[in-house]
């Protein structure tokens, strides 16, 4: 009994310690990054740990009193039972939050853990909020009116809080069985080419790297295809380094995610309340040497490739499961909104006009890494339907586990030279 009060005594003399130091002897408000300590404080000493309890008892069993109100809560980056795993140094990439009481699994280091922690659905819906608030999708006045870009009622949004959580949240009756959360947690330091050509064990190798920066130096755009979580725009934030300082690159995305080059704007789609389309053909005005595409999935396919007609090359990223299957899907994403022709579509991708490259990266001999690479030719009779006509410039060799130059360049930007 003895030693149950001595800890108990101790817990309250550290909460009233920490306290002290915040507020000091004054009725001075604690800055956000002050209350932010305290927080981290609390988990730290296990006093925060319990997500199943309601908010407010939680708070309270910390030494916390009611916590803090929605705008108070709005201007400190903390994310209650996500924090733990989003501190400096973590190797998490994804966190999901499939719903109330079940538990959190985490990507590290590419696998995926079940963490045996549980969240209620106060804490779950409270952490939506944050996400949200911290995005600027909602109001402390208004933190559960979810819209659309058209102002509808909504019950799923994603975006990107402080420019480092991807996040996806979604509530009934979207989802039926309760609210969730997805966050991919974006890099502190994007990696760089130097980075990704690691001889045995790189994303690619310099030979392959060297051409792609080559193209883009002379307006080929680029579609970097593969699967969710391939490294799709891991490959892509790399070229972006490694070029922007030799070009004005104007960054088009839902939700703010790539770098920010040195002489370049970035464009919020979700933000703006306009389309990717729409984004694409104003970015023209920008003056832009090149145009990077977050994701391509509809419409704007098109604004991209007249984009490039005009000697504003792009760089995008697309799903599909290998190159060939990238440039039919972005041929087919071009005529989504009936704009253009199939026929059109196909004499633009297969025009002089447009050089384009595409790349696939995913499991290639039982790791991540760029496995094929093709280049568009061009022709004047390819019809839409038709194989487009394509030159392989680089291929995964299974029998050497290796990604390999196969032909030569064919378009006039590097015929002869590469």
């Amino acid at each position: 009994m003895t030693g149950l009060f001595v800890a108990k005594n101790s817990q309250e003399n550290e909460t009233q310690s920490l306290k002290e130091r915040l507020d000091g002897e004054s009725d001075a408000t604690p800055s956000p990054d002050e209350r932010l300590a305290e927080l981290r404080f609390c988990q730290e000493t296990g006093r925060l740990s319990d997500w199943q309890r309601p908010v407010a008892e939680t708070m309270r069993r910390a030494g916390l009193g009611e916590g803090y109100t929605v705008a108070e809560w709005a201007e400190i980056a903390w994310y209650g039972p996500l924090d733990s795993w989003l501190r400096p140094g973590s190797r998490v990439s994804d966190i999901f939050l499939d719903g109330p009481d079940r538990a959190m699994v985490v990507v590290e280091d590419g696998n995926r853990t079940d963490t045996s922690v549980r969240v209620g659905d106060e804490w779950l819906r409270w952490t939506q909020r944050q996400l949200l608030l911290r995005a600027g999708f909602v109001t402390a006045d208004h933190p559960d009116d979810w819209r659309s870009d058209d102002g509808r009622i909504v019950h799923a949004l994603y975006g990107t809080a402080d420019r480092r959580l991807r996040f996806a949240v979604t509530r009934p009756p979207y989802t039926p069985d309760g609210a969730t959360v997805a966050v991919r947690v974006l890099p502190a330091r994007w990696r760089t080419i130097d980075n990704l050509v690691q001889h045995e064990t790189g994303i690619l190798p310099r030979e392959a790297a060297e051409l792609l920066l080559e193209a883009i130096r002379r307006g080929v755009s680029l579609l970097i295809a593969g699967g969710a979580g391939s490294g799709k725009t891991t490959l892509m934030a790399a070229l972006l380094q490694a070029i922007a300082a030799e070009k004005r690159v104007i960054i088009i995305e839902d939700a703010r995610e790539l770098p920010l080059p040195p002489d370049g704007m970035a464009v919020e789609v979700l933000r703006s309340r306009s389309s990717f389309a729409s984004c694409v053909r104003l970015a023209l005005r920008q003056r832009p040497d090149l145009i990077v595409l977050g994701e391509v999935r509809g419409p704007e396919a098109l604004a991209m490739l007249e984009a490039a007609t005009t000697g504003h090359p792009g760089i995008c990223t697309i799903h599909a499961p290998d190159a060939l299957t990238a440039l039919r899907n972005l041929e087919r994403f071009a005529t989504l909104d009936g704009l253009a022709s199939p026929g059109i579509v196909r004499g633009l991708m297969t025009s002089g006009a447009v050089p384009l490259i595409a790349l696939h990266i995913g499991n290639y001999g039982g790791r991540r890494r760029v496995g094929q690479m093709i280049e568009v030719i061009v022709t004047s009779g390819s019809q839409a339907g038709e194989t487009l006509p394509y030159n392989t410039l680089f291929a995964f060799n299974p029998a050497a586990n290796r990604l390999e130059r196969k032909y030569p360049v064919q378009g006039a930007w590097g015929k002869g030279r590469l």
